[in-house]
């Protein structure tokens, strides 16, 4: 293959209650900071899709280099970067090789018009050796870079071992085997870019169609500016149907009203499902606020893809409401849907994922967080949604 790639789902090798901080006229210093909550005005949510993970392999015989392109939260500096490197197991090979080689990471510019590649000198650079570093490590640059507000910048990948080709690693960014439907925008500007040996900076991809997004955090110098995407896996689905169902609890800032237009969600419908799929707005009690009834073909069925519903008349939810989002059909096993894992357990600031709520499935005895990896009821994955919020 020219460029490896091996989509895990939710593979580990790493990785609860939500706030809805978007409003018509901006956003917080915070929460602006915040890729998983600040793609926009308009919306809030886990915003992202994914599939799998998907690896890249820097170096190798192809010569890969991999970019990850986001937007400043803020102007001051950048200091460091977390992301994902992975490396064989027992159970999977393809990731690494050798020694793993000698990693540089650098900050750069992007060149201001499409394609938003790389451009100019580093404006920050640090050094690791992936063998010694961890799986998701916090690397801090040589000096600290200056950033601003609003501009795109990437963190480069290269390998910089004497043989690159017998020394290697991956890294890990999230993964979609398509993009179907009209989904809320990608959080800050973020996309992943790579080049080989003998080619200029491109979109990241095997094969037409496939969409992927950087696992990344940035640190800034005050406690308070942290930004990236901090989604590390994708868990097993669970059914939508008959008594199966499944939701995302919310929870609404305390400080004031937030108004709710409509809702998002990634779901995939099952083969010659024909059940209509209903996407509700409830209190935690049940009790529905608002609903909206979508055909079965308007879900897709060859991949996951996102559906919108537009409710009828806007909810008005008091601060500090706790509410759920939720999807259901009247016929067994008509759809699913999977959620996606925050890497609270690995570091990343909760800025960097979806933060006042979770995802839960209930198939027939009671809601509950999703099980996966041995856990049980767990609180620390977010269902691929957003809601319309002003």
């Amino acid at each position: 293959m020219r460029r490896i790639r091996r989509p895990m789902l939710a593979a580990c090798g790493a990785l609860a209650v939500v706030l809805l901080t978007a409003t018509c006229s901006g956003i917080n210093e915070r929460s602006s900071s915040a890729a998983a909550l600040g793609a926009g005005p308009h919306r809030t949510g886990s915003l992202v899709q994914a599939d799998a993970l998907g690896n890249t392999v820097i170096g190798g015989d192809d010569g890969t280099a991999l970019a990850f392109r986001f937007r400043a939260a803020w102007t001051g500096s950048a200091a460091a970067a977390r992301f994902y490197v992975i490396k064989n197991t027992s159970e999977r090979s393809g990731y690494s090789s050798g020694n793993g080689g000698t990693m540089r990471v650098s900050l750069r510019a992007d060149s201001g018009r499409a394609p938003h590649r790389p451009v100019g000198p580093p404006l920050a650079t640090a050094t690791f050796r992936p063998d010694s570093n961890g799986v998701f490590p916090l690397l801090r640059f040589n000096h600290r870079a200056h950033i601003v507000e609003g501009h795109l910048y990437h963190v480069v990948f290269q390998n910089i071992d004497s043989q690159p080709q017998r020394n290697y690693v991956s890294i890990n960014g999230l993964y979609s085997a398509s993009r179907l439907g009209h989904g809320p925008a990608v959080p800050s500007g973020m996309a992943v870019l790579e080049k080989d040996r003998d080619s200029g900076w491109f979109p990241r991809r095997s094969r037409p169609h496939e969409f992927y997004l950087p696992i990344l955090e940035i640190v800034g110098a005050r406690p308070s500016q942290r930004a990236g995407l901090g989604y590390m896996e994708v868990w097993d689905p669970k059914p939508i149907g008959g008594d199966a169902g499944v939701r995302q609890l919310l929870r609404t800032p305390a400080d004031r009203t937030t108004r709710v237009t409509g809702a998002w969600l990634r779901i995939k419908r099952e083969d010659g499902a024909d059940a209509p799929l209903v996407i509700q707005l409830a209190r935690s009690d049940g009790s529905a606020l608002a609903s909206a009834t979508l055909s079965p073909g308007a879900v897709p069925t060859s991949d996951a893809g996102w559906v919108h519903a537009r409710f009828s008349q806007p909810v008005s939810l008091p601060g500090g409401s706790e509410v759920t989002l939720g999807a259901s059909a009247g016929a067994a096993s008509s759809y699913e849907a999977f959620p996606i894992r925050k890497g609270v357990d690995y570091g990343f600031d909760t800025t960097t994922y979806f933060d006042s709520g979770y995802a839960q499935f209930n198939t027939g005895d009671g809601w509950l967080g999703w099980d996966q990896w041995g856990g049980h009821d767990r609180h620390d994955s977010d269902l691929q949604f957003a809601l319309d919020v002003g």
